[in-house]
């Protein structure tokens, strides 16, 4: 039994079964599309009838398919391969659901046993070595060492290099320079030039090697690496500068441990090996570093939020891929693309004129149209409400996806696909609220650097900024709702007609609804002049 799933599996033809249709074969097409797992299943099916159907029930789903000799059973035993797109954990669950999910309850069947297969063909190793310009830089030892390190380090190359299967060593590299037809470019000479190995080559063909160097350098112990360094980054930024003096030669100490997982200590010197470990510890270890100088420069936005941010959007990304790939969506992405784009010109302004509302009418109790604002403030507002909108929809869709990769939507993917939805449902919903509260923020700044004396912030294209009103008939002005304030600055927005909106910071000072200071008055009854810069009082009218 053992070596029924340790044997590569091929295509055979199995013979008819008793009372079977003789114009189904066990060899049938493989299952179209990519796959990263393959699956074996032994299968026990009732011989005669009920074996016939199951093999055309398999068939119709595009499993591959073979019968093992009975020895001396009753039952029918099958082999049956199933190929997987997503995770190797619970991928036996998977195969075992989709080969019994196939004969859709009409046969009688039971699983034997189940494993999963290697790959039917190792991916073929090779080494990469570069052609390079001989240098001689004089004698002595920093010389010597000098000029190796700059060979090393590929600044000597020519731009031509050669793969050899497995690790390959420099004689087999020569000589295959000296073989290979001249391609147009740089003719190797033995005098001149010589050859190097390339960096992180070795990796592939190291036996030693569980998985893969690309693979374990983007795995998760060194994401782990990675999130630890960013972390030492951030803090070093914070302390003072004693402490990031004393604290900072631990990173070229932690270069020697990560230097091997680019540069082979047994092909490379120890100086580029320490240099490719420098490269990343550096990279991960300053990019924690800005993430807090930024932070502290922008008073406190970002910090830790941002790499969170950061992480999670990786996350999204990733999941979104897993949702997307071999899916109606990704068979349909042009049409798809082009429904879900159509709508922007209509979508866009009215969310942006949604926010500038909030801001200006439920806020502030002035109409939008009292506000001459740019078209394109207009769509820019549109475009951050519906950016979070559309960040919360690929939040669902990468749960979707990663649902869907770690096969945990095989029991019902129609509660998986309603919990999901709902809970997408609910995150547009707070990400539009979410995105409404800026404009709530901007009105309350708005209050504050009005009382503080000082013009408004602009909100999206709409400004305003502090006059003194002095009415030209104080008996005949017409002032909803009244009376006019003259003593103290108000804001005022662009006038757009007839009327003109005043809010009165000053006014209805003991409630926190900011929509009752709002005044209106007639453009042609009021004379304006700007207030000074932190001006409390208007000069009095004579």
């Amino acid at each position: 039994m053992a070596s029924t799933f340790v044997v590569p599996f091929r295509l055979r033809r199995a013979a008819v079964p008793p009372g079977g249709d003789s114009s189904s074969s066990g060899e049938v097409p493989a299952q179209p599309g990519d796959f990263t797992h393959r699956a074996a299943v032994v299968v026990h099916v009732p011989s005669g009838m009920q074996e016939s159907i199951a093999r055309e029930l398999w068939e119709r789903c595009g499993l591959i398919f073979s019968r093992i000799d009975d020895d001396g059973q009753d039952d029918a035993r099958y082999r049956v391969e199933v190929r997987l797109l997503g995770s190797r954990w619970g991928a036996l669950n998977e195969a075992e659901r989709r080969v019994t999910a196939a004969l859709a309850g009409r046969v009688t069947a039971h699983i034997g046993d189940a494993a999963l297969l290697e790959p039917e063909s190792a991916p073929r190793a090779a080494s990469t070595w570069h052609m390079h310009r001989k240098i001689d830089w004089g004698a002595g030892w920093w010389r010597t060492r000098a000029a190796r390190l700059w060979v090393e380090m590929g600044a000597a190359d020519v731009g031509r290099w050669v793969r050899l299967d497995g690790a390959g060593t420099r004689e087999a590299a020569v000589a295959a320079l000296r073989q290979r037809p001249d391609l147009g470019g740089v003719a190797f000479d033995d005098e001149l030039h010589g050859v190097r190995p390339a960096i992180a080559s070795a990796h592939a063909v190291r036996s030693q090697d569980p998985v893969p160097w690309p693979i374990r350098a983007w795995g998760l112990p060194s994401v782990a690496v990675g999130a630890t360094l960013m972390l030492f980054g951030w803090i070093l930024a914070g302390l003072d500068l004693r402490w990031q003096v004393a604290l900072v030669p631990l990173l070229p100490a932690a270069a020697w441990w990560l230097g091997p997982w680019l540069a082979d200590p047994e092909r490379h010197s120890r100086v580029i090996v320490w240099l490719c470990g420098l490269v990343l510890v550096a990279g991960a270890g300053l990019s924690g570093f800005t993430i807090r100088v930024i932070s502290t420069v922008l008073g406190g936005a970002g910090g830790l939020w941002s790499a969170a941010l950061i992480l999670c959007g990786l996350l999204v990304l990733r999941g979104c891929t897993y949702a997307l790939r071999q899916s109606w969506i990704s068979r349909n992405a042009v049409a798809l693309l082009s429904v879900a784009v159509l709508p922007l010109p209509w979508v866009l302004p009215w969310m942006g004129r949604l926010a500038q509302g909030v801001y200006l009418t439920v806020c502030l109790g002035v109409p939008l149209t009292a506000a001459n604002v740019d078209p394109l403030w207009t769509y820019l507002a549109g475009v951050k409400l519906a950016g979070l909108c559309i960040g919360a929809l690929l939040c669902g869709l990468a749960g979707l996806g990663w649902a869907r990769h770690f096969y945990w939507n095989i029991g019902s993917r129609t509660y998986c696909i309603a919990v999901l939805g709902t809970l997408t449902a609910l995150m547009t919903a707070m990400a539009l609220i979410v995105g409404l509260s800026s404009a709530t923020t901007a009105a309350d700044r708005t209050a504050t650097q009005a009382a503080a004396g000082q013009d408004p912030s602009p909100f999206f294209g709409i400004s305003s900024r502090l006059v003194c009103v002095r009415p030209l008939d104080a008996a005949n002005t017409a002032v909803q709702p009244g009376p006019l304030p003259t003593g103290h600055p108000v804001v005022a927005f662009d006038v757009t007609g007839d009327e003109t909106w005043l809010w009165d910071p000053r006014r209805e000072i003991g409630t926190a609804d900011l929509a009752k200071r709002a005044l209106r008055v007639r453009t042609d009854q009021i004379v304006t002049r700007p207030a000074g810069h932190g001006a409390r009082a208007c000069p009095p009218i004579r």
